[in-house]
C-alpha cells in the first residue's frame, strides 16, 4: 500500500502557485534583459554568438530553459 502511495504522490504533484509561476516569468524576463544588454566581449567571454542569443531573446517568457527553473 505505501508503495502505491508513494506513486501517486509522485505523479500527482502539487502544480506551484500562480504566483510563484509569475515570479518565474518575471525573472526569466529580467534574465534575457540582462543578455540583452550585456557589452559584445561579455557575450564573447561566456561564449554566446549573437544568434545565440537572438534566438534566446526571441523566445516567450514562459519558455524557459530548465536550468533556470531552478
Amino acid at each position: 500500500m505505501f508503495a502505491l502511495s508513494r506513486a501517486f504522490e509522485a505523479n500527482h504533484r502539487r502544480r506551484p502557485s500562480l504566483l510563484s509561476r509569475l515570479f518565474r516569468i518575471d525573472e526569466t524576463a529580467r534574465q534575457r534583459r540582462a543578455l540583452r544588454n550585456l557589452d559584445p566581449h561579455l557575450r564573447r567571454d561566456i561564449g554566446l554568438t549573437d544568434g545565440e542569443i537572438e534566438t534566446e531573446l526571441r523566445r516567450s517568457v514562459w519558455d524557459a530553459p530548465e536550468h533556470w527553473r531552478r
